[in-house]
């Protein structure tokens, strides 16, 4: 499993006309939780996994503390912060071997399956943080 810094890459404009629309059509959605589902929890930290098909999005969430991603398979996903934020889609180039990234805390955002394989990763929340 590496650890290195995201490979952000460029949107194909028909994708990106895709995730301008979802933004729209999604913009009154309330924040929800950071991914499926929760394996671990103690007072230090929780422990989640997510799972997205290609053409999937999660709920849109906040990272109210630091977290750290594993990620374990993929190949394109997008984040699509609300409009309101400022903030541009952007997409990364997952490795094939994985990667493992720091995501510190206070970003908003809908994590979006723009690849051709299943996205899985395991989010480690630090609690403290």
């Amino acid at each position: 499993m590496l650890n290195v810094e995201p490979e952000y890459t460029e949107i194909p404009a028909q994708t990106l006309e895709q995730l301008e629309k979802f933004r729209e059509e999604h913009a009154d959605d309330e924040i929800g939780t950071i991914a499926q589902t929760v394996l671990f929890e103690d007072e230090k930290l929780r422990v989640w996994e997510m799972k997205l098909e290609p053409g999937e999005s999660s709920d849109l969430h906040h990272h109210v503390n630091d977290y750290y991603l594993v990620i374990m398979s993929g190949d394109l996903v997008a984040g699509v912060p609300p409009k309101s934020s400022g903030m541009d889609i952007f997409a990364v180039r997952i490795p094939p071997e994985g990667n493992t990234v720091a995501i510190p805390k206070g970003g908003i955002e809908w994590a979006y399956n723009i690849g051709e394989k299943t996205y899985h990763e395991i989010l480690i929340e630090m609690k403290d943080s």
